[in-house]
């Protein structure tokens, strides 16, 4: 009679950990936030002294006029940052924080919250450089964190096209995790995008913004694309 099998129990596979809070993300649309509730509190005059010395007007960084020494603020070459902070509106902000929810929740999970803050502020620097080289005398300020929103949307991308990004959802009497796929937002995205670039009415200079913006996202996040 041969020998019984040994009883095996079965291993225990641990469960799917909880996703973390992704800090660098949060902190980021808090951060546009607070500062979009500080700017819309100034008076005209403080509105414009803060627009007129941080936010990036390309005749300023190119040097093709000498800055009005009234104007307070950042060295021009410093605006390319503190631009990106900037916002002219309430819809304009929100765009943007929705964008950076999405796509950074899932960047971050993937490539850590210091690679995050650097795609979304080299992308923001690359996206507004090509906005001000495409009119390099323009006096008009330009502003806003569109650029750095778009390469997190490449990061999301070259990381995890495939991936489900986690949203707050309300529900069962308290905010709950909501999973939604990446893909189809990043393709809603470039759609709106190429309709942007077909008609704007000969000023497609934004929407190139955020192509640049979109490129340099997708080259910074790095590491390893997710298994499909």
């Amino acid at each position: 009679m041969p020998d019984p099998i040994p009883f095996r129990p079965r291993p225990q596979v641990p469960p799917e950990p909880k996703p973390s809070l992704p800090v660098v993300t949060v902190l980021l649309c808090l951060g546009l936030s607070v500062v979009y509730l500080w700017q819309t509190g100034l008076d005209v005059y403080g509105d414009l002294v803060l627009i007129s010395g941080y936010a990036l007007t390309p005749a300023d960084l190119f040097g093709l006029r000498p800055r009005p020494p009234e104007i307070e603020g950042v060295p021009p070459i410093a605006t390319l940052v503190t631009a990106q902070f900037l916002h002219g509106g309430w819809l304009h902000l929100l765009g943007n924080v929705v964008a950076i929810l999405l796509a950074g929740i899932l960047v971050e999970r993937r490539a850590g919250g210091l690679r995050t803050l650097a795609v979304f502020l080299l992308s923001g620097v690359a996206g507004l450089a090509v906005e001000a080289a495409a009119a390099p005398g323009s006096t008009a300020p330009i502003l806003g964190a569109s650029a750095g929103a778009a390469g997190l949307m490449g990061g999301v991308l070259r990381l995890d096209p495939r991936g489900r990004i986690h949203i707050p959802w309300p529900g069962g009497g308290r905010p709950r995790l909501r999973a939604v796929p990446a893909l189809p937002v990043i393709g809603v995205w470039l759609i709106a995008q190429v309709a942007g670039l077909a008609f704007a009415a000969g000023e497609p200079v934004a929407f190139l913004a955020h192509g640049t913006g979109f490129v340099v996202g997708a080259l910074l996040a790095g590491g390893r694309p997710a298994a499909t």
